[in-house]
């Protein structure tokens, strides 16, 4: 359905409110609570209906994309970077680098921005918990938005990712393989995405095979920070119980337990094997070079900078949701399959 043929009587039909409801959420003036005006903007984009009296942000005359990190220090955005770059420089556009972290959690935050820069649209890196979808809603519908590797899990905006849960049951399957059944996690908080589908997907191989799931073995990291998951793994690894294997949602960690071991005494991986994840250039340096989930990086990048351009160009486009794949790269801190040592 295109915008343009749609009414707001239509859209009330839809959202099953009154047309004075929609006025006042497109207007911002009277009461209206929060979920029901995320319900109705849903329900806007889903039928593609754009206010024409909405203050757009953009100007789809400009040449800049604005991409909203939430870390500098995370190696991963490097490579993912590269690629945003590399796709705005075939098309000619430059790009601006925003670290969003908690500093920009209203629109007029963004606003302010945009006032200050002209701007053609955004990309998105951080994580938008349900609890600012809100936020999410006004960008969505005042400028062109799209998501990078994290992404709104309840809402239909246009992103980029991976499938982080059975990318995680692929790696702790692995271990599982090689003879390790007292697996532990080392993951982020689970405000974010990534951190909430990568446990589920190590909790779902765990309970496939039969195994108890641990919490003493499970730690939440508040951010990808080396220092924090050393002696975060150095704790895990010196309880009675210890885990013989470690499956970490970030490379960073993944070297962390690794060093923590050694310190330990602990052999890399005959006492215990580590798992890491986005395979980020650090990983086949460390020493046993590690075993990791590999994410296309520069891929991800290009592709979600190849879809914000279309939507630029282009703004009736439809909202796109692309899900690349991963691998499984094998190195020396994981053994062998069971089935494959001998031969």
């Amino acid at each position: 359905m295109k915008r343009k043929n749609v009414t707001i009587e239509e859209i009330a039909k839809a959202a099953n409110v009154s047309t004075a409801t929609i006025s006042r959420i497109i207007n911002n003036k009277g009461n209206v609570t929060k979920e029901t005006r995320n319900h109705v903007i849903n329900v806007m984009n889903q039928m593609e209906y754009k206010p024409h009296n909405l203050h757009p942000l953009s100007d789809p005359e400009s040449r800049i994309i604005l991409i909203c990190v939430p870390d500098f220090r995370n190696p991963f955005y490097s490579q993912v970077i590269d690629g945003i770059q590399k796709a705005a420089h075939e098309e000619k556009y430059n790009v601006l680098l925003l670290q969003s972290s908690d500093y920009y959690s209203r629109i007029e935050d963004f606003a302010e921005v945009f006032k200050e820069q002209s701007i053609a649209g955004i990309i998105i890196l951080s994580s938008v918990p349900e609890s600012d979808s809100e936020l999410l809603n006004d960008l969505s519908l005042r400028c062109p938005v799209v998501m990078c590797s994290e992404y709104a899990e309840n809402y239909g905006v246009s992103f980029v990712s991976i499938n982080d849960v059975s990318s995680s049951e692929k790696a702790v399957s692995y271990l599982i393989s090689t003879g390790c059944r007292k697996i532990g996690l080392l993951n982020s908080l689970t405000k974010f995405k990534y951190a909430r589908h990568r446990e589920k997907g190590y909790r779902q191989a765990l309970t496939q095979c039969g195994l108890d799931c641990n919490e003493n073995w499970i730690a939440h990291i508040s951010s990808i920070s080396y220092d924090v998951a050393y002696s975060t793994a150095m704790h895990i690894l010196q309880l009675p119980n210890r885990p013989d294997a470690l499956f970490c949602c970030s490379d960073v960690y993944g070297i962390a337990a690794v060093n923590a071991a050694k310190v330990l005494g602990l052999r890399i991986p005959e006492d215990l094997s580590v798992i890491g994840f986005d395979n980020v250039d650090i990983a086949r340096m460390s020493h046993p070079a590690l075993t990791t989930i590999a994410q296309p990086m520069l891929q991800m990048g290009y592709q979600s900078c190849s879809l914000l351009i279309e939507k630029i160009q282009s703004p009736d486009t439809p909202d796109r949701q692309i899900i690349l794949n991963t691998e499984l790269i094998i190195r020396n801190s994981t053994k062998l399959p069971v089935e494959r040592v001998g031969q």
